[in-house]
């Protein structure tokens, strides 16, 4: 990353959280308070980094939360056979939802600390503005996070003064949206219009960035749990402004778009936005992205990898012979090493479910390379989200519309080659003219799955969609098929397990049992 990971203070940087409660039994020598801190810009914009920070955190972006709690859909599913929330087999004890729950919580009092002192600072009013806005942003983004993995939650919208003061009530679902919008929308009015180097570069979100995660926001609001459908064209006129801003297009080349994440290239016509990680001496933010979920590998200099994740036959038989999207996103192969070199070893034709993720390939990283981490960026928005969103916004608002149809066209072109130099029959890979409205709706759950396997966003839609739990039966009755081939007993007993234990609880995460005992306004969850 091109942004200097730095860190504040620590009494600024936990400032009286709950969560950091057992800080403050010792006195500091250097006392450094939010009220003395805050005087200069590169005051506020240290802040702001110290906030953003938090994003590449283990157990947020930087792929245990993939890898380990989110990925076991009809795309990818977790090998793990241990108690871990990615199987439906942890318990509410489960250390992994109380370290997410507390980054999150940590990211939201930087925030509230930010913007409760942004005003006093003497700098630029514009400059100031941006960081302002980037911190609504981020503090709203948060809470779209915790919503949409725990449900009701507390709306913390100031800084904590009394750090005896820590029991605040669950805000209802509605309620925290509405909170969202509001800071996304005020947001979206001071952000930087592009990518600027400051407050707008790979790791901070401009204007359209924010206007794309307004159309997630509200498809989201759109489906279960609110099901507000009214929704749908709040979707489509903020993905539309993005579309319309001309700032953005797709990457010709699909396997493209990741080799630059990989390799640390930004390049934000596409990717709009990412998690900045880093692995080089002296700056180490390190993630486990392509080592938990890529191609098992043995040795660093090809991309050291354990292999945890596999990809699914739903997902292979999802793609057209001519996608290439395909044996990217799902690796005919995996790595033998034979002494200090490592050679490819293909798998069965057939043996769909032992395919590993493709998407992030460790063997792209920047030299020198190591085992058991990587420095891969995580895409949280990508401009074939927002076509996507917008196809989908707009089938729901107006049917399958010429403008749904390009949109889910371009994704599908760039997707089959066609946007390549030399590319014939331009059209081939276009969708099927003519659908109905529920057809056009099932091609864009489709469709999303084949463009987005690996990057956390397939439980987010089955959930939304309400078909989550039947789409977990759907893998397990797949691997029971007698009349397929045979999957490998121990990764057919693996699925069949996250499909049993799947049980409606699993709708929402449990609150973590910390969290229950501090604060005595708290409930839990149904079923935990």
């Amino acid at each position: 990353m091109q942004i200097m990971k730095k860190l504040l203070p620590l009494l600024f940087v936990c400032a009286f959280l709950g969560g950091c409660k057992k800080y403050l039994t010792t006195a500091p020598q250097d006392f450094i308070t939010p009220q003395n801190y805050f005087t200069k810009e590169q005051d506020a914009a240290l802040a702001l980094n110290a906030a953003f920070d938090e994003l590449s955190r283990q157990w947020y972006y930087a792929g245990y939360w993939q890898a380990r709690m989110v990925e076991s859909c009809d795309d990818v599913y977790c090998t793990l056979t241990g108690q871990y929330p990615a199987n439906h087999q942890a318990t509410a004890t489960d250390p992994s939802f109380a370290s997410t729950w507390q980054v999150l919580y940590e990211a939201i009092e930087r925030c509230n600390v930010l913007l409760a002192n942004i005003d006093k600072v003497d700098m630029d009013a514009t400059k100031k503005g941006y960081i302002k806005g980037e911190a609504l942003f981020f503090r709203a983004y948060c809470f779209f996070f915790l919503v949409d993995q725990w449900g009701p939650i507390p709306l913390k919208l100031k800084p904590t003064a009394d750090a005896n003061d820590i029991s605040i009530p669950r805000s209802s679902v509605a309620d925290v949206y509405a909170q969202i919008l509001k800071d996304m929308t005020t947001a979206e009015e001071l952000v930087p219009t592009t990518a600027l180097g400051d407050y707008g570069g790979a790791g901070y979100p401009a204007k359209t960035t924010v206007q794309g995660i307004l159309a997630r926001v509200c498809l989201t609001m759109a489906g279960e749990p609110l099901n507000d459908k009214t929704k749908f064209e709040d979707a489509r006129k903020w993905a539309l402004r993005v579309v319309d801003s001309k700032e953005h297009s797709l990457n010709p080349d699909y396997t493209d778009v990741f080799i630059k994440m990989i390799s640390n290239q930004y390049a934000k016509k596409e990717s709009m936005w990412e998690v900045d990680m880093v692995d080089v001496p002296g700056k180490t933010e390190h993630g486990y992205l392509g080592y938990l979920n890529g191609i098992n590998c043995p040795l660093a200099d090809t991309g050291n990898c354990v292999g945890q994740v596999r990809a699914t036959r739903l997902l292979y038989n999802l793609y057209n012979a001519k996608d290439l999207r395909r044996d990217w996103n799902m690796a005919p192969y995996y790595y033998v090493a034979s002494g200090s070199t490592v050679t490819r070893s293909f798998m069965s034709s057939t043996a769909l479910y032992d395919r590993f993720p493709g998407k992030f390939r460790l063997q792209y990283t920047p030299f020198p390379r190591t085992t058991g981490r990587s420095p891969v960026n995580f895409p949280l928005l990508r401009y074939a989200d927002v076509l996507l969103m917008l196809a989908e916004a707009e089938n729901e608002t107006n049917g399958p519309t010429a403008l749904a149809y390009s949109c889910i066209n371009q994704v599908r072109a760039r997707g089959w080659g066609k946007l390549l130099l030399g590319a014939t029959n331009p059209t081939e890979s276009n969708l099927t003219a003519g659908l109905d409205q529920a057809s056009f709706r099932q091609a864009i759950q489709d469709e999303r799955c084949r463009e987005f396997p690996s990057e956390g966003l397939r439980k987010h839609d089955l959930m939304r969609w309400g078909i989550f739990f039947s789409t977990l039966q759907k893998m397990k009755n797949d691997v029971n098929n007698t009349a397929l081939p045979a999957v490998n007993s121990a990764l057919k007993q693996i699925i069949i397990n996250i499909a049993d234990n799947a049980t409606p609880k699993w709708r929402y995460w449990p609150i973590p049992a910390n969290e229950l005992s501090l604060n005595n306004a708290m409930t839990q969850n149904p079923g935990w």
